[in-house]
């Protein structure tokens, strides 16, 4: 089985908390129009959190790197999988469980590779480090379309990667701010 399911727009990546310190937070965006989040593949609560709000919205796991979160995310329910170790029996777990797999790169090289195993595509991390005009330059050779990027993207490098035609990218703390900290 493959997934048909293509993350697409921005995807909140949500950083590790209890299931109630969830609740308000993802309410919260969902209200302000984000409707595409990733957990930590390590949440206890996983499949818990997807349950109160997967009517409303698609989730995913990020940081997943072991074959056994790959399995326990996919019965959580999700969707997507961001994975931090492009390893082929993890790669292999998820989309046999029908869930689209993006697997780290960080150069034209890596993600070439990890599209040549049964990966959805590939998830490009550390976005930061390389930038937003790498983008561009994977749309010349074209690569673009199948990877997200992830780590330290902000509104516009978020909009600068999409428009060279990767599908989504992944915001973190540039959008959630104090969020689960409660600091004022």
């Amino acid at each position: 089985m493959t997934s048909d399911f293509a993350p697409s727009g921005l995807i909140v990546c949500l950083p590790e908390a209890e299931v109630d310190d969830y609740v308000g937070v993802v309410e919260t965006l969902i209200q302000e129009g984000f409707h595409s989040f990733a957990l930590p593949a390590s949440v206890a609560g996983l499949g818990e959190v997807f349950g109160i709000f997967q009517a409303r919205a698609t989730f995913g796991a990020c940081r997943l790197s072991t074959l056994e979160q790959a399995v326990a995310v996919a019965e959580a329910g999700a969707r997507f999988a961001l994975v931090d170790v492009p390893e082929g029996a993890t790669i292999d777990a998820l989309v046999e469980r029908g869930v689209a797999c993006y697997a780290a790169a960080m150069t034209p090289t890596e993600v070439r590779a990890v599209l040549a195993t049964r990966a959805t595509g590939a998830l490009l991390f550390p976005a930061d480090v390389v930038g937003h005009a790498l983008g561009q330059r994977l749309k010349e050779v074209g690569l673009a379309d199948r990877v997200i990027p992830l780590g330290g993207i902000g509104a516009y490098a978020a909009g600068e990667w999409m428009g060279a035609g990767a599908p989504a990218a992944c915001i973190e703390a540039t959008l959630l701010g104090d969020a689960f900290s409660g600091d004022r």
